[in-house]
């Protein structure tokens, strides 16, 4: 009877990618000479599982190219030759092919790959050259064919009436000879692991994890934001009986409360992830640059174990890439350059996750030549930027991301462009975060970026203007305050100013943001919220402080459209839809602290 293993497919997919990055992340760490044995093990068997899964299915290019790859470091393992630079540069070129062919597999290509037979014979031919080099070759194995290219469609073989491929050849199974054939897909997909063994108890001891679909967990995260809701809703339209007249109603109602919160923290729980897997993908990033700009470079990496939602994580690599490309590219000098300046000759791009109350915190430094501000400030006014040298270093180095800015002597396929770090700030804002720069010239550059630890969650301040209310992520507000009538300054043509400790911040109303209806009804005497983005630092007047509490995130580009200004929802306890303020838009059009402190 025909085994149907296509349930597994999903599964082999994304080993086989932890796999592939497993064998990135140690070729890099191979020199010649000082190769550690528990590395060559380790690309070895990361070379064997891939090609055993992909034997099972019957993905027959990706099981002879591994099983090529298999051999050479089997051989390096056992003492035949030594790795080199030329081994780390063929071990990253073949992962990106096998990623390229993993991700046609994935959408269903099932033709022959001309990339993988090229790669194939790379590794095959310098696997010969290293071998010729006075390494004895081993004798061929009685049970092992010479592995031939099979330029037919690559097909699972669990279609009724389709033959097993022959994966004997690479040693997927181990069945005596005479053994039915119909019997091997079983007896591959048991020994990697795709089936339960006959031992279920032992089994189970040793699991302690298992793979769920993001599909699943999305879906289990909105249900819970859903009962949030409602039980805020409930406790909302219960607050207006009398609850002294049941004590009974308001204990269960403090224990649902309680519950529920609970639960909405253990779910969100789930979809978070440790930085490590950011982190993991910038060792051979680190490598390609170092190597095609002619520096040594080092990455250092610490925070691994903070946790970020997963959506945020896939989102952060790209910005996250630019900036490291840019650490390498404009920071750290070449090896000539570095020694005459007295440092190292190896530059040092370091990475460093932290939390910080309900942010997470990511610098990324360099020990590199540091920021010119004068370069800047020239190249602005090139620009028709409004630059010059009374502006303090935080502001000179805002200007870096102004769209098109570069100072950049070269147009290179790494930089010179213009395109970079305003896309890096746009894209790290649309995640309801913040960047900034701090450097010293001739000691390095950190670029610090701030993120809430969820898009799905977020503590707010609910405010009112009119019969209103809006939320202000709280991770935004430093403080709040009545100003006095003396401490309002206002100047013709230019936002009105207001002073907080020697301090003129400039003024954004709420009401002119929202751009409420004119009304005649006496209005409040106004409150000040102090909010801050960027370094930059404003003054939010409203009406009211209603109060803090945790709200559920509904996206209305997602529903909707994108709305300016608007970074979100949320439904409030009596049935309401607020909207959630884009603190990061409207900071940005009022003015610097400069201008306003001048007038202090």
């Amino acid at each position: 009877m025909a085994i149907d293993l296509n349930r597994f497919i999903a599964t082999f997919f994304d080993e086989a990618q932890e796999h592939l990055e497993a064998i990135e992340d140690r070729a890099m760490t191979l020199e010649s000479g000082r190769e550690d044995p528990e590395i060559l093990n380790a690309i070895f068997r990361a070379a064997h599982s891939i090609k055993g899964g992909s034997g099972t299915f019957g993905f027959t290019q990706l099981a002879e190219a591994t099983h090529v790859m298999e051999t050479l470091f089997d051989d390096l393992r056992k003492g035949r030759g030594h790795a080199d630079q030329g081994t780390v540069r063929l071990l990253l070129d073949a992962c990106d092919v096998f990623k390229a062919h993993l991700a046609r597999l994935k959408a269903g290509e099932r033709r022959a790959d001309a990339s993988m037979d090229e790669i194939r014979g790379r590794i095959a031919a310098y696997r010969d050259a290293r071998l010729g080099e006075g390494s004895p070759q081993p004798a061929a194995s009685a049970n092992e064919a010479p592995v031939e290219a099979q330029p037919q469609e690559e097909r699972f073989f669990d279609t009724p009436g389709t033959a097993a491929p022959k994966e004997d050849a690479f040693g997927l199974f181990d069945d005596a000879p005479g053994a039915p054939a119909a019997a091997a897909p079983a007896a591959a997909a048991e020994k990697f692991g795709l089936f339960e063994t006959p031992q279920p108890a032992a089994r189970a001891e040793q699991q302690s994890s298992i793979r769920v679909s993001v599909e699943k967990i999305d879906r289990i995260v909105n249900l819970v934001g859903e009962l949030v809701i409602a039980q805020a809703m409930m406790q909302q339209s219960v607050g207006q009986i009398s609850r002294q007249e049941d004590e009974h109603l308001t204990h269960n109602l403090s224990t649902l409360d309680r519950n529920t919160r609970e639960l909405q923290q253990a779910v969100m729980s789930i979809r978070m992830m440790p930085m490590e897997f950011v982190f993991s993908r910038f060792p051979r990033l680190v490598y390609d640059v170092s190597a095609q700009l002619g520096k040594k470079v080092q990455l250092r990496t610490s925070g691994h174990e903070t946790e970020l939602d997963k959506e945020l994580i896939e989102l952060l690599i790209d910005p996250l890439t630019h900036v490291v490309r840019n650490a390498i590219d404009h920071g750290i000098e070449s090896p000539a350059e570095r020694l005459a300046r007295g440092k190292p000759e190896s530059g040092t791009v370091g990475m460093r996750a932290t939390h910080r109350g309900g942010s997470v915190i990511i610098e990324v430094s360099d020990d590199g030549r540091g920021i010119d501000r004068e370069r800047i400030i020239a190249k602005a006014r090139e620009l028709g930027i409004h630059a010059d040298e009374s502006m303090g270093d935080e502001e000179v180095f805002e200007i870096l991301f102004e769209a098109g800015f570069s100072t950049a002597k070269e147009v290179t396929n790494l930089s010179g462009r213009g395109v970079g770090m305003d896309v890096v700030r746009r894209n790290i804002n649309a995640l309801g975060g913040s960047v900034s720069i701090s450097s010293a010239k001739g000691e390095g550059t950190v670029i610090t970026i701030q993120l809430p630890l969820t898009l799905a969650v977020l503590d707010g301040m609910i405010v009112c203007v009119g019969d209103e209310q809006y939320i202000i992520p709280l991770e935004f507000v430093a403080e709040a305050f009545k100003p006095a009538a003396g401490d309002i300054k206002t100047i013709v043509n230019q936002a009105s100013l207001v002073a907080v400790r020697g301090e003129h911040l400039p003024i954004v109303r709420l009401e002119d943001l929202v751009q409420l209806p004119a009304s005649q009804a006496p209005r409040p005497e106004p409150l000040c919220l102090v909010v801050e983005v960027d370094n930059r630092r404003a003054a939010l007047l409203v009406d009211s402080l209603i109060g803090q509490q945790q709200l559920v995130v509904k996206s209305l580009e997602a529903n909707l459209h994108r709305v300016a200004g608007i970074a979100g929802a949320t439904i409030l306890g009596d049935g309401r839809v607020a909207l959630i303020l884009d603190v990061t838009a409207f900071t940005r059009n009022v003015g610097t602290r400069a201008a306003a402190k001048a007038l202090a």
